[in-house]
């Protein structure tokens, strides 16, 4: 039997409290959440109307039994949404999934999708474990892989000071066309058709609350060159239990990795003592050789899936116009 998929309301808190708060079943998180809130937690405070902002939860039932759910976010100023939790209960701990596992994670997605598109996003983005059992259902769905991710992970530890950057400034809004520059100088164009669709540049996600982990807002700087931006870094302190950093570097100055990693940590090790969390991909070689540096350990690999759609048309446009936009 199908499952039947409906979005998430208040009246359906009761069935996540007892089947994936309570229950101590063996169930699987499809698409994992790092840090400390559990995702039937974060999937509770979704189903309460303007609580968790831009983010979408949805439940799969076979008959009155819930069976699985799932987050999306979506942003408005984004061309993409993006899976952030997709959890299915499991009849045992097989090796593999059974059929009414896979039909209800592949119920969950073919909804996210349909609203996705009918929102006018053009594309999703999911990430599994490299070796996640659930691929196969992604696959089938149209979801294609973009990118290797390896996650890195420093225990919170002394650090010393950084020296000086020439260069390094907070960020200003100026600096957007510079830092769209970076990103496609950087980044492979598959990944880049994949990730910006729009061509928008990587943007700042809104903050989130404290029981979703949240934080405290980000902060960017970037490093002036002679020949434009050399480098680009977002900080996110305490979010879900851990710091994040994020950094581009042009290849011209491919030494000023390290020590913009070096400054990232000690900032956010000033910000409390929590562990930082870096991804690499697949492409940046000078990234995860500074990471590796610095003590970081390789916690996590997974890959980037993305499933792009046909963007909808709300207004009539002459045949002509349409022409001449695809042409």
């Amino acid at each position: 039997m199908t499952p039947s998929v409906s979005r998430l309301r208040p009246w359906h808190a009761p069935a996540l409290a007892r089947n994936f708060i309570l229950a101590t079943g063996p169930r699987e998180h499809v698409a994992p959440v790092a840090g400390p809130t559990p995702p039937a937690f974060m999937a509770l405070a979704a189903t309460l109307p303007g609580l968790v902002p831009d983010v979408q939860g949805y439940a799969a039932w076979a008959s009155d039994a819930l069976i699985g759910f799932a987050l999306a976010e979506f942003v408005p100023d984004r061309r993409r949404a993006n899976v952030s939790v997709l959890t299915v209960a499991l009849s045992a701990d097989d090796i593999a999934p059974d059929s009414a596992e896979v039909a209800a994670c592949a119920a969950l997605l073919e909804r996210l999708t349909a609203d996705a598109a009918a929102r006018g996003y053009v594309s999703v983005f999911a990430r599994l474990p490299r070796d996640s059992r659930f691929r196969e259902v992604f696959g089938r769905l149209g979801f294609v892989g973009a990118v290797s991710e390896d996650v890195y992970t420093r225990r919170p530890a002394p650090i010393a000071n950084p020296g000086p950057i020439s260069g390094l400034r907070p960020v200003e809004q100026a600096d957007a066309w510079e830092i769209s520059q970076l990103y496609r100088t950087i980044t492979p164009a598959a990944l880049q058709l994949a990730e910006s669709p729009g061509g928008e540049r990587p943007s700042v996600r809104q903050r989130r609350l404290p029981l979703l982990g949240g934080g405290r807002a980000p902060e960017e700087f970037v490093v002036d060159g002679e020949r434009g931006l050399d480098g680009w870094l977002r900080l996110h302190p305490g979010t879900r239990g851990r710091h994040t950093a994020a950094l581009m570097v042009h290849p011209r100055r491919a030494a000023l990795t390290r020590p913009l990693l070096g400054f990232a940590v000690c900032s956010l090790m000033n910000a409390g003592r929590l562990p930082v969390r870096v991804v690499v991909h697949a492409h940046e070689d000078a990234l995860r050789r500074a990471v590796e540096a610095e003590g970081f350990a390789r916690t996590e690999e997974r890959e980037l899936l993305v499933k792009h759609m046909s963007v909808r048309i709300a207004a009539e446009v002459p045949a002509q116009a349409l022409d001449r936009a695809t042409s």
